[in-house]
């Protein structure tokens, strides 16, 4: 029964695949992305583009270079997400630690909708959409779905605790009325 424990608590291990395959891409992003950069600045300062370095083409060549580092930057937090929830905890930011899978699936989620904003904006800027309203539909639908349900996360996990939090930090009943709004709390201040 022992060697079985043993043996179920040794397959977390498997986790550090996905962790080394991940931050394996977030690296070979992070260096594409940083060799793109450097290339696009040098062109850009030279001149080599020349007539055809118009003002869209610089907005679209720069989101698509942060477009490299966000998405290495997703990889890289879910590999360390993933490293922390299975193997140990890792001396990072407070805002970088992970302390259960909601955690990892919110910055996930929160880190595609960014991904997304940012390639809406290089649809913006190209010259060959020919209808923007459909593609603009096509990428706040999800980024819509995707705040809601980072919303109904975060309410379900502050009903966890018996209190949640609202934007300015003060306090709220288990309702999501703020405490100070609260009838049952002007009451017993009163008294």
């Amino acid at each position: 029964m022992i060697r079985l424990v043993k043996f179920i608590a040794g397959m977390r291990f498997f986790v550090l695949i996905p962790v080394i395959g991940l931050s394996l891409a977030a690296v070979i992003l992070f260096i594409k992305g940083g060799i793109t950069l450097i290339r696009f600045l040098l062109e850009l300062i030279s001149g080599i583009e020349g007539e055809t370095a118009t003002e869209g083409n610089i907005i679209v060549g720069i989101v698509q270079i942060i477009h490299l580092f966000l998405v290495g930057t997703v990889l890289f937090i879910t590999s360390l997400g993933l490293y922390e929830l299975f193997i140990e905890p890792l001396p990072l930011s407070p805002w970088l630690q992970t302390h259960n899978i909601q955690e990892l699936e919110l910055n996930l989620v929160g880190l595609t909708i960014v991904v997304l904003a940012v390639n809406f904006l290089s649809v913006i800027f190209e010259e060959q959409i020919n209808n923007l309203a459909v593609s603009g539909i096509g990428y706040a639908l999800p980024i819509a779905a995707l705040a809601y349900f980072m919303k109904v996360r975060s309410i379900m996990t502050g009903k966890n605790d018996g209190k949640t939090r609202t934007d300015d930090s003060k306090e709220t009943s288990e309702s999501g009325i703020p405490a100070h709004l609260c009838p049952e709390k002007k009451i017993e201040a009163e008294l």
